[in-house]
């Protein structure tokens, strides 16, 4: 009888035990995840990122526009340096280049026709500037570019026709002013090409150019005194422009000043060598 209680007390102690140490063994699992787990399932910092984690973005590769555009602006800046150097046939290709990278570049367009203008192969340029101002007509500057090539050209009613047009898109430049008197003039519309004249001037008061050609207006209006004045203040604004000198001369010589008008005519006269001895 008393070792079936002794063998009970060692039993209830065996349970006791048991029961302590599956409970130890369950809180070890739990805080520590199960040891012998699929090594895919169990992930630690040095295997790589979890799958829930937020993925890393990558730079998305450019657009085949966005390059043509890129390129297109990067031969543009190219174009006006050589430009701006007078390098005009390097000026075009760059410019042509980013008009096949991009047709609708109206700047590119535009100064492809300059580069023709300022060489003066206006003929040339216009067809450019036509395109540039179907890409832009909200554009005053390439109507004023086109006005000029057809004033070159002595196209007096198509230069008129462009320049009226930026005038209207609020391009306010003394040579527009200048040409528009001009083209006047020569239609012997003496009223509107003073007009034209005088707004040159007050856009710009240094243009020596339309103050000798308003002083001429006034001379065929009968106002000798004024178109003096004028003509002395083109010569004080450039003292080498050579109309004025030879108007200046002129005037004087009609009015019986025999020898400042001579000095004038000589003046004219080495000015003009020194022009045409110019490369």
């Amino acid at each position: 009888m008393a070792h079936q209680q002794q063998s009970l007390r060692v039993s209830r102690n065996h349970t006791g035990r048991d029961r302590l140490l599956g409970l130890l063994l369950a809180l070890f699992m739990g805080s520590w995840g199960w040891i012998g787990c699929d090594e895919k399932e169990r992930q630690t910092p040095a295997d790589g990122p979890s799958p829930n984690a937020p993925k890393e973005s990558k730079p998305q590769p450019l657009k085949v526009e966005q390059e043509e555009q890129i390129a297109a602006e990067v031969h543009y800046r190219r174009g006006r340096r050589y430009l701006q150097n007078g390098q005009y046939e390097e000026a075009i290709g760059e410019f042509s280049r980013a008009v096949h990278l991009k047709p609708d570049f109206a700047l590119a367009l535009d100064q492809i026709g300059l580069a023709y203008t300022l060489q003066r192969r206006s003929g040339e340029a216009i067809p450019y500037y036509k395109r540039a101002i179907a890409q832009a007509p909200e554009n005053g500057i390439f109507l004023m570019h086109l006005g000029k090539s057809y004033m070159d050209l002595r196209d007096y009613p198509e230069a008129k026709n462009a320049y009226r047009r930026a005038l209207e898109l609020g391009v306010r430049r003394a040579k527009i002013y200048y040409d528009l008197g001009v083209v006047s003039e020569r239609e012997n519309e003496l009223e509107a090409a003073r007009n034209y004249f005088q707004q040159a001037i007050q856009v710009n008061s240094d243009f020596a150019d339309p103050y000798c050609r308003l002083g001429a207006v006034l001379e065929k209006q009968g106002e000798p005194t004024e178109a003096t004045y004028l003509y002395q203040q083109a010569l004080k604004k450039d003292p080498r422009h050579i109309p004025s000198h030879y108007r200046l001369a002129q005037l004087y010589l009609k009015q019986g000043h025999r020898e400042e008008g001579l000095r004038l005519l000589r003046d004219f006269q080495h000015l003009k060598q020194a022009e045409s001895e110019q490369p």
